[in-house]
């Protein structure tokens, strides 16, 4: 990556066989093209241009790698133009709804940046803890958790999630650690409600081909994942928290244990949905290919998209 200018300077510069003519053009002085192209070929381990007395000729090794680097040199310069365009197309008011547990943990905090992006729109943000009617509501965009229903939306699945089996040292050390999930049967576990009022006290585990559902029971059920999250840290139960609303403590709180971390526990996918007809919107566009990458981009074991279809359904519940 750290050659990527020096590779558009020797494209210039083999083009116009000049490294004063490439210097004119890029704004740049010979000395500094000359520089370039040598520090590129002391990288590479060849030589890629000649130099004489009247200009730059390319080498054997250097035709060959030219000819790469100029279809890679025009596709970022197409990449660049595609995105000016967009920032100057991409304005005007874009409302946004979002589940709260991918709002938190990785949207919202990133929302200056795309706003920076972006200049000439404003965001009107919605966050929820279920779907929403786009139409009813006139949402552009939104952002949930579940398997979409068939409708009249346009539906992207963006990341995978799974969830992390959790408690505090505290609780272990009194009540002892699971080892199997049928374990779970004989502690105090956590319960989430869900904003429909059923209780997910059912657990699903897998390790290789073998399946297991828990019913677990506890003295605490709770409709707020990261009220969840503190209920366990404070040493008062187990509890099934998604991967992005735990992983981060995990990392940096060593009185939180991840338990059964070798039987896999999916969690409800991440949608990114619009009505048909409204992805082409450069300002939709914009904020789809954002929020995609912040997904894309996240760190292993948070989400993980495009690995096939989950094997659970998760219907998309309405807030």
């Amino acid at each position: 990556m750290e050659n990527l200018r020096s590779i558009g300077i020797f494209v210039r510069a083999a083009e116009l066989q000049s490294f004063a003519a490439a210097a004119a053009v890029l704004g740049l002085t010979p000395s500094a093209v000359s520089k370039a192209v040598a520090t590129l070929e002391r990288s590479l381990g060849v030589r890629l241009l000649t130099r004489t007395a009247r200009g730059v000729s390319l080498t054997e090794d250097g035709a060959r790698f030219h000819a790469r680097c100029r279809t890679i040199v025009a596709e970022l310069q197409a990449a660049e133009r595609e995105l000016t365009a967009m920032r100057s197309l991409a304005r005007g008011r874009l409302r946004v709804a979002l589940h709260d547990s991918p709002a938190h943990s990785h949207i919202v905090p990133n929302l200056p940046a795309f706003l920076h992006r972006y200049p000439g729109l404003e965001l009107d943000v919605s966050i929820v803890t279920g779907a929403v009617s786009l139409e009813a509501k006139n949402f552009d965009v939104a952002v949930f958790l579940g398997d979409p229903p068939d409708s009249n939306l346009v539906a992207h699945r963006i990341a995978e999630r799974r969830f992390r089996t959790v408690a505090a040292r505290s609780y272990l050390d009194r009540h002892g650690t699971p080892q199997e999930p049928r374990e779970l049967e004989g502690h105090n576990c956590l319960v989430h409600v869900l904003p429909t009022g059923r209780a997910q006290n059912i657990w699903s585990y897998q390790k290789g081909a073998r399946r297991l559902d828990v019913k677990v029971h506890g003295n605490l059920s709770i409709d707020h994942g990261s009220r969840m999250r503190e209920m366990a840290l404070a040493g008062l139960g187990i509890a099934r928290l998604p991967s992005n609303n735990v992983d981060p403590l995990l990392a940096t709180n060593d009185d939180l244990v991840w338990l059964l971390a070798d039987w896999a526990s999916e969690a409800p996918p991440v949608h990114l949905m619009y009505a048909r007809g409204r992805g082409t919107a450069p300002k939709v566009r914009a904020f789809a290919e954002f929020v995609t990458s912040l997904f894309k981009d996240a760190e292993a074991g948070l989400y993980s998209a495009g690995r096939g279809q989950p094997r659970s359904s998760w219907p998309m519940w309405r807030a």
